[in-house]
C-alpha cells in the first residue's frame, strides 16, 4: 500500500497487514506531529501536495527500495495530508523482510528519500497565531553522512 490520504492513519491495521509468513522482521516508522520547532510552540500542522505528482513519486521511492533490497516482501508507505493536531501520525511506513538488517536499511531509505524527493510541504501553526511553510529544501530536514538531522 502506497498512499496519500486525508484520513487518520490506522497504524494497527497497517501493522496487521504487514505480517508475512516469510518475514522475521516487521519494522515500522511513525512520524508524528510534535509540539515544538526551533523554540516555538506548535499547536498543529498541515501537509499539502500536488497529489498526482506526490503519489507517483511515493510509488517510485517504494519501487526503488524493493529493487535495492529484493528480499523485502512488503512495503507500506502512507502519508497524511491536511491539518492534524500534535500527536497525530503524519507518515507511517512498514517494511517486512526475512531479516532485520535489510529491513532497517529499507526503512531508513524510505523515510529519508521520501523527505528529500516527494513534493509534500508542511505548514506549522504556532501558539502565537503565526504560521510558516517548511520543506526539507528549506533546511528543516538535512542528511549529513547518512544521518538525518533536524535543524
Amino acid at each position: 500500500m502506497i498512499l496519500l490520504t486525508r484520513n487518520v492513519i490506522r497504524e494497527q491495521d497497517l501493522l496487521a497487514q504487514a505480517q508475512h509468513p516469510e518475514c522475521g522482521a516487521v519494522l515500522s516508522f511513525s512520524g508524528t506531529v510534535r509540539n515544538h520547532h526551533e523554540g516555538r510552540k506548535v499547536i498543529r500542522l498541515a501537509y499539502e501536495a500536488y497529489e498526482p505528482m506526490a503519489q507517483s513519486e511515493l510509488e517510485r521511492v517504494a519501487n526503488e527500495a524493493l529493487l535495492k533490497w529484493p528480499d523485502v516482501r512488503r512495503v507500506q508507505l502512507v502519508h497524511r495530508l491536511g491539518e492534524m493536531d500534535v500527536g497525530a501520525s503524519s507518515v507511517f511506513i512498514t517494511v517486512s523482510s526475512p531479516h532485520r538488517v535489510e529491513g532497517f536499511a529499507t526503512l531508513r531509505f524510505l523515510i529519508d528519500t521520501l523527505k528529500q524527493r516527494v513534493p509534500i510541504w508542511k505548514k506549522e501553526f504556532y501558539e502565537d497565531g503565526e504560521t510558516q511553510w517548511l520543506h526539507p529544501d528549506d533546511g528543516c530536514c538535512v542528511v549529513h553522512d547518512g544521518q538525518q538531522q533536524s535543524e
